[in-house]
């Protein structure tokens, strides 16, 4: 199943590309209007992406995320360290690898989200009323 990520930020390093390679769903949210409304409707999504290659990313767009959303936050940092990392659950140096990344989000998703443990299995005979 595909992983569904949505992101904020003006992604000038082509990340949500290379995401949608690796076979993740990408929604890229254009305002933090349109972020906060895709998280309020609670649709499945996997993990939040915010990037600031160019800008910093608003304090508002992050309140919004941690408002309305109990999954990874991930923020792809700008060639200064961020002053929010402490907001996010991974932050994503830049230059880093696509190769290392998208392990690290992939990972993170995972201890977020880990799959329901199997149901035991009853036997006939177990079964008492």
């Amino acid at each position: 199943m595909s992983r569904k990520i949505l992101t904020f930020g003006y992604d000038a390093c082509h990340r949500w590309a290379v995401l949608r390679l690796a076979g993740f769903t990408v929604h890229a949210c254009e305002s933090i209007g349109e972020l906060r409304e895709r998280l309020i409707r609670r649709g499945h999504v996997d993990a939040v992406v915010m990037v600031e290659d160019i800008v910093s990313i608003p304090q508002e767009a992050i309140t919004a995320a941690k408002s309305y959303f109990e999954g990874p936050l991930v923020l792809f940092e700008a060639r200064a360290q961020s002053r929010q990392r402490e907001s996010f659950d991974l932050c994503v140096p830049a230059l880093t690898s696509p190769y290392d990344w998208i392990a690290q989000i992939e990972a993170l998703i995972d201890r977020a989200d880990p799959a329901p443990a199997p149901h035991p299995v009853v036997r006939h005979s177990e079964r008492r009323m």
